[in-house]
């Protein structure tokens, strides 16, 4: 008998941080976009602009965070264990692993990643041996360390002593059958999305598209102080700076979709269905779905390019 035990690490904490903070990024990027576009051209214009492309830089690094943070398990069986943090997967044969011990118990102190916040304690480091620690956990305390010849996996399951305690049981039962070792990274995923000419071609496209738009935008404000964006009443003329909520907007619909599209990418079928949010898309194949969406992304961007040009002309 192979049975698993599934353990979390702490959520609450981690998940409020990072709703905080992205509705603050969101919030101050809003901000900023709205009183670019109330002023003429220069200086003060790009500083407004700023808080914008920091939300649209930090705001899907925080999304991916949260993901991360949501999906995070640890599997023991007898034959190993699973560590899975977001799109990072880590089998580990239960023969290759040393010890498994608390934080407090390693008789060193542990380097603790450079960037770090509550509910993303992740990344790599290196000890004064060469050794790599890795840290997959969702605080700084109450740590549990699983010790490999050349690694160290740092975690933080809920209950660090019924983890460590199923450890043991683990261990002292024996392995059944070697499980093989298999590293996923997240940078895997941007590789095989790389080699898929479907979803290179949409992605490239939708590239293009924006950064054309916003070319043409940057052009175009310099040699006209007002436009007309054929809305409002009697159409009356605006500062030319508005022109780049165009922009501005298409580019953020564009990293949602293409976000969201390599989320969907690497999900099966019978991974879609078990969320029912996603309605009629539930029965698609995740890559078709992100198809779709990259497809719908190409869409979007040509509208808003188009109705860039019209209005620039």
């Amino acid at each position: 008998m192979n049975e698993a035990r599934l353990f979390y690490p702490p959520r609450s904490t981690g998940m409020v941080f990072h709703l905080l903070v992205m509705m603050a990024l969101f919030g101050l990027g809003a901000w900023g976009l709205w009183r670019a576009s109330e002023i003429s051209i220069g200086l003060a214009l790009f500083l407004y602009l700023l808080p914008v492309l920091l939300a649209l830089i930090l705001l899907p690094l925080l999304a991916y965070r949260l993901y991360a943070l949501r999906s995070a398990r640890y599997l023991v069986e007898r034959d190993g264990f699973h560590l899975i943090w977001g799109m990072r997967v880590e089998d580990i044969p239960m023969q290759a692993v040393i010890w498994v011990k608390p934080i407090e118990e390693l008789g060193i102190r542990l380097p603790l990643p450079w960037l770090r916040w509550p509910g993303a304690v992740v990344g790599v480091r290196r000890l004064r041996d060469g050794r790599r620690v890795e840290f997959l956990s969702a605080r700084s305390r109450r740590l549990v360390v699983i010790g490999l010849p050349e690694k160290l996996y740092v975690i933080s399951p809920q209950d660090p002593q019924a983890f460590l305690q199923a450890c043991r049981e683990s261990m002292e039962l024996g392995s059944l059958s070697p499980m093989p070792s298999r590293s996923v990274y997240p940078g895997f995923l941007l590789a095989r999305v790389w080699q898929t000419p479907a979803a290179r071609s949409l992605i490239l496209i939708g590239l293009l598209l924006n950064l054309t738009a916003l070319s043409w935008v940057i052009l175009a404000i310099p040699a006209r102080a007002s436009i007309t964006l054929g809305f409002g009443p009697g159409r009356e003329p605006v500062p030319a700076a508005r022109l780049l909520l165009l922009p501005v907007l298409s580019i953020s619909f564009f990293l949602m979709d293409f976000f969201l599209g390599l989320w969907l990418f690497r999900r099966t079928e019978a991974q879609t269905s078990d969320h029912p949010w996603l309605g009629t898309l539930r029965m698609i194949p995740g890559r078709t779905t992100a198809y779709l969406l990259w497809l719908c992304g190409v869409i979007v961007s040509s509208l808003f390019l188009t109705a860039v040009i019209s209005i620039a002309r």
